[in-house]
């Protein structure tokens, strides 16, 4: 399930397996999320938006995206999203490790286009939409890497592979372009941020101030709170109350766990500040929400 595969910042646990770091992950907003907070794993990831609108945060900067676009996540990129206007909306990630397309022997597409594209010498576009001249061409691609990783019939996994590799040869052809200046200020805002997120994934369990947070990246306690609005669009206690409740979501319905364990599991001792904050985001009690989504299943 989904919950279980995005409970850290940086995600460590293994995408798929070891013989295919491949999954593809359906996420339908708001039964089990209405935000998921800043994060970053080693793959890559694409989303294609089935249904609906929502609001997705790449690299520090926001994308509206629509029903029909597709989202490119670069390895090792923030990226989060969040419900716009309580509307529904349904989207299949595809994450998988480069390892699939890179050969432990050098060859000329490692030299000269995976290499690259890992080094971020390629500037990617983020969202992809309908209007773009061969979207179609990439869509069909997406699409067909979904349904393998559906069906799992015989063979499905040199299908997957090889599809990867149609997919980027769409993207190298039509959709990258390589990078000409370096942006040295983004990468120490994003370094900072990861830094604070980090912190936050290592230490939610237990009470956070911000003065540690400023501390771990060496910035004064009021820059710090202006900093992290800035780039992270809300309030530091916003980010670590969002991030709390999610790991909270998740304990709810995979685990038989009390509500005040549950509490405690993410660092918050006070039920009732737990309870209001929960009715706050999720418009319930965790109570009535292991209810209601497990009487969806």
């Amino acid at each position: 399930m989904y919950h279980d595969e995005r409970q850290s910042l940086k995600e460590t646990g293994q995408k798929g397996d070891f013989l295919l770091p491949f999954v593809v992950v359906n996420t339908i907003m708001p039964d089990f999320y209405t935000t998921y907070p800043m994060h970053w794993h080693d793959e890559m990831e694409i989303v294609y938006v089935e249904s609906g609108e929502y609001e997705e945060y790449v690299d520090l900067e926001e994308y509206h995206v629509h029903q029909g676009d597709i989202i490119l996540v670069s390895p090792c990129v923030l990226h989060s999203f969040r419900q716009t206007d309580n509307k529904r909306s349904i989207f299949r990630s595809i994450i998988f490790n480069f390892n699939m397309l890179t050969s432990n022997n050098t060859d000329a597409c490692s030299i000269r286009y995976f290499t690259p594209f890992l080094d971020n010498m390629y500037i990617n576009p983020v969202v992809i939409s309908e209007e773009e001249p061969y979207y179609e061409l990439l869509l069909n691609s997406v699409k067909t890497l979904i349904q393998l990783y559906n069906k799992k019939e015989d063979f499905f996994e040199i299908k997957i592979k090889s599809e990867l590799f149609n997919l980027f040869h769409i993207l190298f052809k039509h959709f990258l372009i390589p990078e000409t200046h370096e942006t040295n200020m983004k990468d120490n805002t994003t370094r900072n941020i990861k830094t604070i997120l980090d912190y936050i994934s290592e230490h939610y369990m237990n009470p956070i101030t911000i003065d540690e947070l400023a501390d771990s990246v060496n910035l004064s306690k009021h820059y710090f709170m202006r900093f992290f609005k800035k780039y992270m669009g809300m309030t530091c206690i916003e980010y670590i109350n969002d991030y709390r409740l999610n790991i909270a979501t998740n304990l709810l319905l995979t685990t038989s766990m009390q509500i005040t364990e549950v509490a405690r599991k993410i660092g918050i001792t006070n039920l009732s500040y737990f309870n209001r904050i929960f009715r706050k985001k999720y418009n319930m009690t965790p109570k009535e929400y292991r209810y209601n989504v497990d009487n969806r299943k």
